[in-house]
């Protein structure tokens, strides 16, 4: 085990003692986002199928299914321990994949499941990831996230970049419908890393009041938590606002991408090859950042300095796009804010909840990371309808974001300033405590 450790130790902090839970918590993010990977180039199809003009109202579909399951999720956790609910809604999920494998595996596929496929990958996607991240602040204590969360996400990274591997050479001979099996086959997987976690003694934890194998517990308050949570929380509010802004540059890109190359590709298999190599590209470049960057910047610059790394980078695109809107730039943009994204946002982007109550990280954290994240993209999708219908271009369109870049910037600078004032605060009681 020793020697295992001093080859972790190049890339990542950890204990030995640490070791079984974090490869265990790689191989779980791992599996949940190879399975996302292997169908997230059809929900892509799926949405050029249906037609590019018609993703606003996907997005709308989409919100309105995230508001439906928020009163649902909120009686589950309520309900049911942290190990059941976890794998019952993996297992959900999976069920699904199912059932569209054989909608897909017909001969003239409705353009209704095309619609249905959408939505579902998209609140499918909000929620595993949603809960995982939760999962992973359950497990971990503040200390160990700020070393271990960086090098988990490159786990979920290399899942990422197994996914879009395996549609790719795997898209042309099997089809469509096959993959969803796959892809549902890893879920059913990653249910054991989860009875595994929930059974790990943290030490870390075990100091304080509350254990580990205490915190399997259904959680306490309303099916409404997660809503009454964050309006009585400015900190909670505050990483709204963070989340919205970054849908509304995904949403900005991925449609004037979407309409790109819906004009330069007519064959839906190319297309969807094209978003599976602008995908492993983009997470290619997220695991090496992962492996060798992200811990390094978070000790060195700072955590406020990290979070707001990714918000600049991509203001500075959208300044890019506005000086030259064709298909390369654009892509380029895509693939640094994604793996900028899982590389970096993301791990300190989790870490803001290590500051928060375990109610707040499962029910706030999970609207958030759902119907605000989704709430965003419907709202950017039309707002981005509106302006262009008014007769604005790409450079118009890409200048607004430049704008909407610059508030971002400024909101992830002012929570890295009070994660750090959470933080310092934190030590300063625990250090007074013994």
């Amino acid at each position: 085990m020793s020697n295992i450790t001093q080859l972790l130790n190049r890339l990542v902090s950890v204990k030995s003692k640490e070791i079984s839970a974090l490869l265990i918590s790689c191989g779980y993010f791992y599996l949940i986002l190879c399975a996302y990977y292997i169908i997230r180039p059809i929900r892509s199809e799926m949405a050029i199928a249906n037609g590019v003009v018609n993703i606003q109202w996907l997005m709308v579909m989409t919100f309105l299914v995230l508001i439906a399951i928020t009163p649902v999720f909120g009686w589950v956790t309520t309900r049911f321990r942290t190990q059941q609910f976890l794998a019952y809604c993996t297992l959900f999920f999976a069920s699904h994949l199912v059932i569209f494998y054989f909608l897909f595996n017909v001969d003239a596929r409705s353009i209704w499941v095309t619609r249905a496929f959408f939505v579902w990958v998209n609140v499918f996607n909000m929620f595993i990831v949603s809960l995982f991240w939760s999962f992973m602040n359950d497990v971990y204590s503040r200390e160990q996230a700020s070393r271990l969360f960086a090098f988990i996400a490159a786990g979920g990274t290399a899942g990422a970049i197994s996914g879009p591997i395996i549609t790719t050479f795997l898209v042309t001979r099997l089809g469509l419908a096959p993959l969803l099996l796959i892809s549902g086959s890893l879920l059913c997987v990653s249910v054991l890393t989860i009875n595994w976690l929930t059974n790990w003694q943290n030490d870390e934890f075990s100091k304080e009041p509350t254990t580990h194998t205490v915190k399997n517990r259904a959680l306490k308050g309303s099916v409404w938590g997660g809503i009454t949570l964050i309006l009585r929380n400015q900190y909670l509010l505050g990483i709204c606002l963070l989340i919205a802004l970054y849908a509304i540059s995904i949403t900005f890109i991925e449609i004037q991408q979407a309409t790109l190359i819906e004009r330069n590709y007519a064959d839906p298999e190319l297309r969807t090859r094209l978003f599976s190599s602008v995908d492993l590209a983009a997470n290619v470049l997220a695991l090496l950042l992962q492996l060798f960057v992200t811990a390094h910047m978070i000790k060195k610059w700072g955590f406020r300095a990290t979070l707001l790394f990714v918000p600049l980078g991509i203001t500075i695109g959208f300044g890019v796009m506005t000086a030259l809107p064709i298909l390369g730039v654009m892509v380029a943009v895509e693939v640094f804010r994604r793996s900028g994204d899982y590389a970096i946002m993301k791990p300190t982007r989790e870490m803001l909840f290590s500051v928060v109550s375990r109610e707040e990280k499962y029910k706030a954290k999970n609207f958030i990371d759902t119907t605000i994240l989704r709430g965003g993209n419907m709202a950017s999708a039309f707002a981005f309808s509106g302006v262009r219908a008014l007769g604005v271009g790409a450079v118009g369109i890409a200048g607004i974001s430049l704008f909407l870049g610059l508030a971002w910037c400024a909101v992830a600078f002012l929570l890295g300033s009070e994660y750090q004032r959470r933080t310092s605060e934190s030590s300063t009681k625990k250090s007074q405590n013994t």
